[in-house]
């Protein structure tokens, strides 16, 4: 069937850029608030992925603390129980006295505040394939204006505006990212 990628953020970044560096790889993208960035380019310590990411907690005595104070969070309180359980299974490992975050916080800011760097936003043009760009409507990061902006780039995106997520939406509401990527793949498959 049709290769289609779908990404988060980084993730949908990476797919855009390797779209652009080798076309042709996907017939279609879901680039879920991609971390792709206008000028001017340099390090966006101020980002708001950047500043949640650096206060993250990198520690907790078990996993079920991490759970515990995760699902206490704002950010992670409207998470799909199953996405939240997998983030702690996964997102975390062994230390000494406990688990820590397998990404320390400071890395994860890292990656965000570099972001605009990569300069993939000059190239989005070269990105042919359909994308269906989507973002949360209550996001900080990719507010409905700024994501219409990023769509417009591409010959062939859409936009779809989420209500009720910002933009952790393939976390709060997998079913709904899910069905998206189902109603794409048949529409490619009735043309």
């Amino acid at each position: 069937g049709p290769v289609v990628g779908v990404g988060h953020s980084m993730g949908a970044a990476c797919l855009l850029m390797a779209e652009i560096l080798v076309p042709g790889t996907f017939q279609a993208l879901v680039a879920v608030e991609p971390i792709v960035f206008p000028p001017p380019y340099g390090l966006g310590d101020d980002h708001p992925l950047a500043v949640g990411a650096r206060r993250r907690r990198p520690a907790f005595p078990s996993r079920a603390a991490a759970l515990a104070n995760f699902a206490s969070k704002p950010v992670f309180a409207t998470w799909d129980r199953r996405a939240l359980d997998a983030y702690v299974e996964g997102g975390l490992v062994a230390a000494d006295d406990g688990v820590e975050l397998a990404c320390r916080p400071e890395v994860e800011a890292a990656f965000f505040a570099a972001a605009g760097l990569h300069r993939a936003w000059e190239r989005l043009g070269e990105v042919t394939v359909p994308v269906q760009v989507v973002t949360g409507r209550e996001s900080d990061s990719h507010p409905p204006d700024f994501a219409t902006q990023l769509a417009t780039r591409m010959p062939n995106a859409t936009l779809t505006i989420v209500d009720d997520t910002g933009h952790f939406f393939p976390m709060d509401q997998p079913a709904g990212l899910a069905a998206m990527v189902v109603q794409l793949i048949e529409s490619m498959r009735s043309s």
